[in-house]
């Protein structure tokens, strides 16, 4: 079901508001050691110590020059079969044969800056999020959604963007990216 407030809208696109993310959210809470696993996995660029990021699948780049926005190169970490609610919930949407995915937590306040998703991994995918915990303001070039908790979106993710944590907890949302598709949620 396509829950979709403003037809005219071009840089977002609301799939399913009041989704059932308890489940989701609880088994991200029970296991707070999981967002240091990054630190721990081999062949990644980037930062390997960063606030809120729990990669389930990630890319792979073979030597410190790679750029990961360019690889279609993609493993499961070790944490992907132990989130079991994701994974059903990706599934019940197809949306199982995903690409990258990962959680990200946002500190109150805090926020992502104005970005582009550029590269050629990016080029063959669509990007979406489901938000779990904590209100956003995410804004894609001059289109601005406040996201509450349980909202499945679909977003132009190769426009400016930026997201910003407006509740007084920790934002927690699911992101994952499945090549693009007529079919695509």
């Amino acid at each position: 079901m396509i829950y979709d407030d403003n037809p005219k809208m071009s840089n977002f696109r609301f799939i399913e508001k009041n989704v059932d993310v308890d489940k989701i959210l609880q088994q991200v809470l029970d296991n707070p050691d999981d967002w240091n696993a990054v630190s721990k996995i081999k062949n990644t660029a980037g930062k390997l110590k960063p606030y809120g990021f729990l990669p389930l699948t990630m890319a792979v780049v073979r030597a410190a020059t790679d750029d990961p926005k360019d690889t279609q190169l993609q493993q499961n970490t070790t944490m992907y079969h132990k989130y079991t609610e994701i994974r059903k919930w990706l599934k019940s949407y197809k949306c199982h044969r995903h690409s990258r995915a990962a959680f990200f937590k946002l500190k109150p306040g805090g926020s992502v800056g104005r970005h582009i998703d550029d590269g050629k991994y990016y080029l063959t995918r669509d990007r979406y999020h489901l938000s779990l915990q904590g209100t956003y303001e995410y804004t894609v070039e001059d289109e601005m959604h406040v996201i509450e908790p349980g909202t499945f979106i679909w977003f132009d993710n190769k426009k400016h963007h930026t997201a910003t944590c407006i509740s007084p907890i920790d934002r927690l949302t699911f992101v994952f990216d499945v090549p693009k598709s007529k079919t695509n949620p």
